[in-house]
C-alpha cells in the first residue's frame, strides 16, 4: 500500500509526530511536501486561476494549496502502477487496528474508489460489512466534511483529476459531492483516524473563516445547484427502498436534532 502524509516544509514538530504515530500502527510512509497555494505550478495554475484571478473568490490561499496537494497526489496515483494509496493529513491520530481496518475494508467490497477514514457522520448511513473491532464499512447518505485520512484507488484518482476542469470549492466540499465525478464513496465507522488533533489546521490559521459555512462563502456549494444529480447518486447508492427509508430517517434525525440535541438524533443515523 503506497502511502502518503502532506506536510508543509515548515512544520517539521508535525512530520516528527507523524514518523512516530505511523511507526506505532505498523505503517511506512511517503512524505509529501504541501503545495502552496501562492505559487502554483503551471498545470495546476489553471485548475484554480484565470491569469491571476481565482476562479472562485472565496477560496484562500491555504485551501487552494490545499486542495491542490490533494490534487498533486491523485495524478501522481494516476500515473503509477499502484492500486490505490492512504493519504494522511498531518494533524491526526491513527488507531492501533488502522492497518487491520483497511485490510478488512479493502476486501469487503470490490466496487470503491474512496473509502473515508476520518470525520464521523453527521447524517444516515447503511451498514454494508463488518469490520472487527466494533467498525463497519457503510455508504453515507450524506458525506461528512474533511479530507484527514482516506483510501483512493487508481480509478477513483483519475475520476477526480480529470471530470473537472474549474475547482470552486475546497477540496472536502468537492469530495463529499460524489456525483459530481462519478466517485463510488464509502466510509469506516467509527471512524479510525481522529482528525484535527490540534484543534485548527493551517487552513485554519491561513485565512479561513470556519464561522461561515461553504454555502455563505463558495456560490457554487448551492444545494439547488446538484439536487438532480443527488438524486440520482443517492437513488444509484441505496436502491429505491432504501433511498425512501433514509430519507425518512434523514428527516426524523433533523427533527429529533432540533429538539433534543446530535447526541439524540445520531442513535437514528443507521439504517
Amino acid at each position: 500500500m503506497w502511502v502518503f502524509v502532506i506536510n508543509l516544509d515548515r512544520d517539521r514538530d508535525r512530520l516528527t509526530r507523524m514518523i512516530a504515530e505511523c511507526n506505532r500502527v505498523g505503517l511506512a510512509f511517503e512524505r509529501f511536501a504541501a503545495v502552496d497555494g501562492r505559487h502554483l505550478e503551471a498545470d495546476l495554475r489553471d485548475q484554480f486561476f484565470d491569469g491571476d484571478t481565482p476562479h472562485e473568490a472565496g477560496f484562500t490561499p491555504g485551501e487552494i494549496g490545499c486542495y491542490a496537494s490533494h490534487l498533486r497526489l491523485h495524478r501522481l496515483l494516476e500515473d503509477s502502477d499502484s492500486e490505490f494509496a492512504l493519504i494522511l493529513e498531518d494533524d491526526v491520530q491513527l488507531s492501533d487496528d488502522l492497518v487491520a481496518t483497511i485490510e478488512a475494508a479493502v476486501s469487503a467490497v470490490g466496487d470503491w474508489d474512496i473509502i473515508r477514514l476520518s470525520n464521523a457522520t453527521k447524517s444516515v448511513v447503511q451498514p454494508i460489512a463488518p469490520l472487527g473491532n466494533g467498525r463497519e464499512l457503510v455508504r453515507y447518505w450524506t458525506v461528512p466534511n474533511g479530507t484527514g485520512a482516506y483510501l483512493i484507488n487508481r480509478t477513483g484518482a483519475i475520476k477526480f483529476a480529470e471530470s473537472i476542469e474549474k475547482r470552486t470549492l475546497p477540496v472536502d466540499e468537492d469530495m463529499r459531492r460524489p456525483w459530481r465525478f462519478g466517485l463510488n464513496t464509502y466510509g469506516v465507522l467509527p471512524p479510525p483516524v481522529e482528525p484535527d488533533v490540534f484543534g485548527a489546521s493551517q487552513i485554519d490559521t491561513m485565512g479561513r473563516d470556519r464561522k461561515l459555512s461553504a454555502r455563505a462563502r463558495f456560490k457554487d456549494a448551492a444545494p439547488a445547484r446538484d439536487a438532480a444529480a443527488q438524486f440520482r447518486y443517492r437513488l444509484e447508492q441505496f436502491g429505491a427502498r432504501g433511498y425512501v427509508r433514509a430519507h425518512l430517517r434523514s428527516l426524523m434525525a433533523s427533527i429529533v436534532k432540533r429538539v433534543r440535541g446530535r447526541k439524540a438524533a445520531a442513535a437514528l443515523y443507521r439504517l
